[in-house]
């Protein structure tokens, strides 16, 4: 009888875990097709262009299930810029492992590693993405506040992940260094993308070379004001 019982708990614990599983899985799935249909409106008609029935009616889900995964379209337009940036974090990931596979002892070490840290925004299509997410918010004038808060929270969200891989491949890195460093960093790409759009106002997706050679430019610019400091 006891060991009836300790089958029939047993089968039970292993029930509720799938049925726990494809729930979540489930979930995760209508989260990334209300995303991906609500970068698809956006990247067609700007933010102006979709609304929360017509992403629904693309996701196939409800309007009811949308609000059950974000607040409201500024919150969606968050995870479709985020979505973006996360494309090239993969990129910036494994320039930041290779550039952090030998690093010297103490605080030379510590210096090297926050140097891979900047210098891996180099190694990655940096351009095609800001030109993406400048569509998607409807190509809104630099100083839109709301666009930009929408662009900067998910380069944040990106940032995070790049504190925690470079955490992991350097625990010695000072850690108030780190965060300034990541916060220069965070607010200065945020800066030359603004200045880089109000350049080339007319971007698409598919950057062309003369703008891409302005953002060299531009990014060269931080790089150097980020070693250097106002005074450099």
């Amino acid at each position: 009888m006891t060991r009836a019982f300790a089958l029939s708990a047993t089968l039970g614990h292993v029930i509720c875990s799938s049925s726990d599983d494809r729930r979540t899985h489930l979930r995760e799935q209508r989260h990334l097709a209300i995303v991906e249909a609500a970068r698809a409106l956006a990247t067609d008609h700007g933010p102006d262009g979709f609304t929360v029935e017509g992403v629904a009616e693309v996701a196939g889900v409800s309007r009811r299930t949308v609000f059950n995964h974000f607040a409201g379209v500024d919150q969606l337009l968050v995870a479709v810029c985020e979505q973006i940036f996360t494309e090239v974090t993969v990129e910036l990931l494994d320039s930041l492992e290779r550039g952090t596979a030998t690093l010297p002892a103490g605080e030379a070490g510590s210096r090297a590693a926050l140097e891979a840290l900047c210098e891996s925004t180099r190694s990655v299509d940096l351009p095609t993405a800001v030109a993406t997410i400048h569509r998607v918010l409807g190509a809104p004038d630099p100083a839109d506040e709301r666009a930009d808060t929408i662009s900067r929270t998910a380069l944040e969200h990106v940032v995070g992940r790049l504190r925690e891989r470079l955490v992991a491949r350097a625990p010695g890195v000072d850690p108030l260094d780190l965060e300034l460093t990541l916060a220069l960093l965070t607010s200065g790409l945020a800066a030359i993308g603004r200045r880089w759009v109000e350049e080339h106002p007319d971007l698409t997706t598919a950057v062309p070379g003369d703008a891409r050679t302005d953002w060299d430019r531009l990014l060269d610019r931080l790089m150097h004001r980020l070693r250097s400091g106002y005074a450099g």
